[in-house]
């Protein structure tokens, strides 16, 4: 990696190669920084599930038919789909995409659910076609990828992320997914907080609505209510610099008001952690300054 700021990504593994990076300097906006980051994680949270073996296009094909009878763009739609998720034809859909595994089908249930909402326009992250950030970003592609792996660094201002995977024979699919959640959950943080949104403020507000609240219809119902609330309007707006980054920060709240509920709509670790016995969570490397002190506060 440079020493003048970057975001740089890369990924050689099997069938899969990218990579392209983006050099930042006086004149880079951030947004354009921000679609970047939208970009890769993008590239890596699709992947995750493909990687550990979901047949992803069959579900994307049966999403069409669970979507069918919920309303688009309305977040009220996702309790919907969760709950026709419980039924018998969804299930055989999910045993078939998951080839029978019990590993698997945490993961193949969580993709008929995010493929669902995904075709519903519910947005849980931000996409890289946001009219905040499209045609934003100026990176480049970089050739082949130097070695078998996936690498994702960053160095902008104060804020350094290192996340390298050197990949061989003995490297296993889960081993994979769970570096490429690393990546998406680096960039789900630090994208807001590029655009000068408040991301301390909305979690504590997350944390305090969702308190107690477990992964239930009723209490999916609940987030969307408190989603939609006067008080939910008031607390974006003490924590977003301008109104146009505020769907943004309303796309950010609700994802971490699903964390909270375990509301997953991504591979998560600890699903992983759960369905694959002795995988270690890798740590994170680089640091970004000052943040204990501030986590003391």
């Amino acid at each position: 990696m440079s020493s003048s700021d970057s975001i740089e990504f890369f990924a050689n593994y099997v069938d899969w190669v990218e990579s392209h990076n983006l050099e930042v300097n006086d004149s880079t906006k951030p947004e354009e920084v921000a679609h970047e980051l939208a970009a890769v994680r993008e590239a890596v949270d699709k992947r995750a599930f493909v990687i550990l073996g979901i047949d992803t296009k069959a579900l994307d094909l049966y999403s069409e038919k669970l979507s069918k009878q919920a309303a688009k763009n309305d977040y009220k739609s996702l309790a919907i789909i969760y709950k026709a998720l419980g039924s018998a034809e969804p299930n055989v859909e999910i045993e078939k995409a998951a080839k029978n595994s019990d590993q698997l089908k945490p993961f193949a249930k969580v993709y008929l659910l995010r493929a669902a909402a995904k075709r519903l326009g519910l947005n849980w992250y931000v996409p890289a076609d946001n009219k905040i950030l499209e045609s934003k970003s100026k990176a480049n592609k970089t050739g082949t990828p130097p070695y078998a792996g996936v690498a994702f660094m960053a160095k902008y201002k104060d804020w350094i992320s290192i996340k390298k995977l050197s990949i061989d024979k003995e490297t296993k699919p889960e081993e994979v997914a769970v570096h490429l959640t690393s990546i998406r959950m680096a960039t789900d943080r630090k994208l807001p907080q590029i655009l000068g949104i408040n991301t301390e403020e909305l979690d504590l507000y997350a944390n305090d609505s969702t308190n107690n609240m477990r992964k239930s219809v009723a209490n999916l119902e609940k987030i969307v209510d408190i989603l939609c609330s006067d008080n939910t309007k008031k607390t974006i707006s003490k924590a977003i610099p301008s109104d146009s980054v505020r769907g943004i920060a309303v796309i950010y709240l609700f994802g971490k008001m699903l964390q909270n509920i375990k509301m997953d709509l991504d591979v998560s670790s600890d699903t992983l952690v759960n369905m694959f016995p002795g995988l270690k969570i890798p740590k994170p490397k680089g640091r970004i300054p000052g943040q204990k002190k501030k986590l003391k506060k």
